[in-house]
């Protein structure tokens, strides 16, 4: 009967081995499967962002100085030049777009020409290479692309932009009519903007990320097999709670590190991640919400900015003030952030909390527009957090902000821009000495700015 008894009890622990196996392998390829989508939603979404957004500026780079070039042209002299050839006029403005040409980094070929019916005629030929200009009046073959367009461009009309993409060159021609003072089209421009380089970063930046989520992937399977086999050796519900503790203070530890290295990113707010999340922590506990909670929020908050990940370094880093295009690009770190976390389905709140924590009560916030308790409360909490280490934090732009002037303007936003339950907790965590830097001696600036949110 014992016997019978203890063979039972062993085809259980052997059915209950096999099933935890079972669950950790799937743990396993949960955690790779998780890396590798990670790995590849930041490269794809990064750069075709990053490339559609620099084609996009390079062709309104390309038709403003289109624009210039038509303006610069005397179009009252251009039949003159084609029918006699060229005089010191046509020599003169061909100097100065040359000076155009030299001035525009990104200009791969000027090229203005005279369409006819019958025949296509050069006028300016500039491209800045060794290969000699195309002399004035020289009858041009028009590309095929544009046959169609001919008689629209005779009469004046705008047309697209066109693309030319090999294994080596990348070339966007925008075009521009040179229209004279009685409003008949006299000749058409096309400026070829090289887009080269933009290829060439494309491809350095894909290997960086790829090498960057290549190491993440490796620290998830080290993670899922350290797991694997420490369960394996589980014989009772004690080993299993201690080792479930570790694991997942490793997996803290990890997180932890992974927000450094988004830091390290963006040289002028290195430690913000860091700092956010253990300001998230003290609201959260003021609050009053159970440990599980605080640690999730800071976890959480750790990784609110991982969408800078896919920011390029020389808008992120900009010493100076953003061009309204820029900036764009920068706010764009919250839906990418959501893009790159929002298949995490054992923390769902992560993608919320990268996507949301600039929202404002008075829905004025980004990107959604969220308004009042429609924010999530995990948003509603770093948003605090965030404003403060925004400005009492060094910024490329300017100096820490004074401490009292930066308490004065979390109250003064309190119910508009940030959560006012949230800030109550603020303010009664400061009248407590917390949040002050223990280094701080007075101090810092006390001017006003126009976006105390950052980025």
């Amino acid at each position: 009967m014992k016997l019978s008894k203890i063979a039972s009890n062993k085809i259980k622990y052997t059915k209950k081995h096999s099933q935890r196996k079972i669950r950790h392998f799937r743990l396993l390829v949960m955690l790779t499967f998780l890396a590798i989508a990670m790995t590849t939603v930041i490269t794809i979404v990064s750069a075709h962002l990053f490339t559609e957004k620099t084609k996009n500026l390079r062709i309104q780079s390309g038709q403003v100085t289109a624009q210039i070039i038509a303006d610069t042209i005397n179009t009252e002299r251009l039949e003159k030049w084609l029918a006699f050839g060229s005089d010191l006029e046509y020599v003169r403005t061909k100097a100065l777009l040359d000076n155009i040409y030299h001035n525009s980094p990104d200009l791969k070929k000027i090229f203005v020409f005279h369409l006819t019916t019958n025949d296509t005629y050069v006028i300016f030929d500039i491209n800045g290479t060794e290969e000699e200009d195309a002399p004035l009046a020289t009858s041009y073959k028009i590309s095929d692309s544009l046959k169609s367009k001919k008689p629209d461009m005779i009469s004046g009309e705008k047309i697209a932009p066109t693309e030319k993409k090999t294994s080596n060159s990348w070339i966007i021609s925008v075009y521009q009519p040179v229209m004279n003072k009685r409003d008949r089209c006299v000749a058409y421009i096309r400026a070829d903007i090289d887009m080269i380089d933009i290829k060439e970063y494309v491809t350095s930046f894909t290997i960086k990320v790829v090498l960057f989520s290549t190491i993440f992937l490796i620290i998830c399977v080290i993670i899922g097999v350290r797991m694997s086999i420490g369960y394996h050796k589980a014989d009772d519900m004690e080993f299993f709670i201690e080792r479930q503790k570790r694991d997942k203070l490793l997996i803290r530890e990890i997180v932890e590190s992974f927000a450094i290295v988004i830091d390290m990113k963006d040289t002028y707010t290195n430690g913000h991640s860091s700092r956010v999340a253990k300001y998230t922590a003290m609201l959260t506990r003021e609050l009053g919400y159970d440990q599980e909670t605080i640690e999730k929020y800071y976890s959480i908050a750790l990784m609110h900015d991982i969408g800078k990940v896919c920011i390029p370094d020389e808008v992120l880093n900009k010493p100076g003030k953003l061009t309204p295009e820029e900036y764009e690009l920068i706010k764009s770190h919250t839906e990418r952030g959501y893009e790159a976390l929002k298949n995490i389905s054992l923390m769902p709140e992560v993608a919320i909390g990268a996507r949301a924590h600039h929202e404002r009560p008075d829905g004025k916030g980004y990107p959604l527009g969220l308004k009042g308790d429609a924010i999530p409360r995990v948003a509603q909490i770093i948003a605090v957090a965030d404003t403060f280490d925004a400005m009492y934090s060094n910024r490329p732009y300017r100096k820490r902000m004074n401490f009292e002037k930066a308490v004065s303007i979390i109250k003064e936003v309190s119910g508009t821009q940030l959560a006012e339950d949230v800030v109550d907790a603020f303010l009664r965590l400061v009248e407590k000495g917390k949040f002050r830097d223990p280094n701080d001696q007075g101090g810092g600036s006390t001017d006003d700015i126009s976006n105390i949110r950052g980025c």
